[in-house]
Order: C-alpha cells, then structure tokens, then sequence
C-alpha cells in the first residue's frame, strides 16, 4: 500500500466516522426505496442508560402506546421483553387510518438488535442498540410497502412524522424511567 493509499483509506475512515458522530444525537433520514420496493425510514436517538438496560425497556411492547403516537394498544407478550418467535398484536392510527397487526419477533440479538415482522402486511421495524459511553445510540428502520398504505394521504410525511416524534418520546420515556428507579424509596 502507497502512502498517498493510505492517506486516502485514513480520510475515507475520518469522514466515516465523522458522519457516525454526526448521528449520535438523533434524527432521521429521508424516506429511501430499497430495490425490493420497501421504503425505510431510519431513526435514531441517543439515550443516556446501558444497552442492556434501554433493550429491555424498549422491547417491553406494552410501553409502545406511551411513546409510539402511532399504537393505540398492544397485546399478547407485552409485560416483559418479548424473545424469539414471541408474537405482539398492535392496533393503532396511521395517519387518520385504524390498523391491527401482529408482529412476530424473527431476530433477537440481546442487547444489540430486534426484528419485528408484520404477519399482516410485508412491514418490518429493525431496533438496533449501539453501546456509547454510558449511552445507547438506537436505530429505528421501518421498512413497508406504500401500497399496503394506499389510504394513508401523504404517506411519507406521515411515517417519517411518527417516527421521528416516536423517538423522541421514547428517549424521554425510557430515561424517565431510569432516573426513578435511581430515586431511593422514602
């Protein structure tokens, strides 16, 4: 390898983890199409607490109504964090359109990844948990089929919007949750 290689290798690595650094706060990328005609939306948020513990929260589904601004309810595996094959039946508002799925656990990597599979639509949300120093950068992707949405209007807009507020008070949530348990009983 020439130097002039390895000054390129370098930069391309700095920039990397520059635009890394960049994300560790929170924000979400634009609504992509993937080739298998899903459209993703990434979001992601930091959030102060071990990935250990902020899985755990997260995938305790019956705290989805009070962070997700689409779920309106939950049931099946919703008091502990769901495992592998569990199931979670989810009924909620997209848009101003009433849905109901059940989503099937078909990866779970505890505590670094979660994916969820519609059995009703071809949806799929993957959680990912990246460790900080006394943080987890977490990773939403929705991925969906607009078509499976054609009621929705401005679909797009709606997913992205959701999201985005979903994670934002999911953060809120989760580190609420935290600092009572550090509270000392009185």
């Amino acid at each position: 390898m020439t130097p002039r290689t390895t000054a390129n290798s370098f930069l391309l690595g700095a920039l990397a983890a520059i635009i890394l650094w960049g994300n560790q706060t929170s924000g979400t990328l634009a609504a992509e199409k993937n080739p298998s005609g899903m459209t993703a939306v990434v979001t992601t948020v930091t959030i102060n607490g071990t990935p250990k513990v902020v899985f755990d929260l997260i995938t305790t589904a019956r705290l989805w109504p009070q962070w997700h601004p689409a779920t309106k309810g939950v049931g099946g595996v919703v008091e502990r964090p769901y495992g592998l094959g569990e199931l979670i039946h989810e009924r909620g508002l997209i848009g101003d359109k009433d849905f109901s799925t059940t989503w099937k656990v078909v990866e779970h990597v505890r505590p670094s990844k979660i994916v969820l599979q519609s059995q009703n639509a071809p949806t799929r949300i993957t959680y990912t948990f990246t460790p900080g120093k006394g943080t987890t950068l977490f990773t939403r992707k929705l991925e969906y089929k607009a078509d499976s949405f054609a009621a929705v209007k401005e679909l797009e807009k709606v997913m992205h919007d959701q999201s985005e507020q979903g994670v934002k008070q999911l953060k809120a949530l989760v580190e609420r949750i935290l600092s009572e348990e550090k509270k000392p009983l009185t």
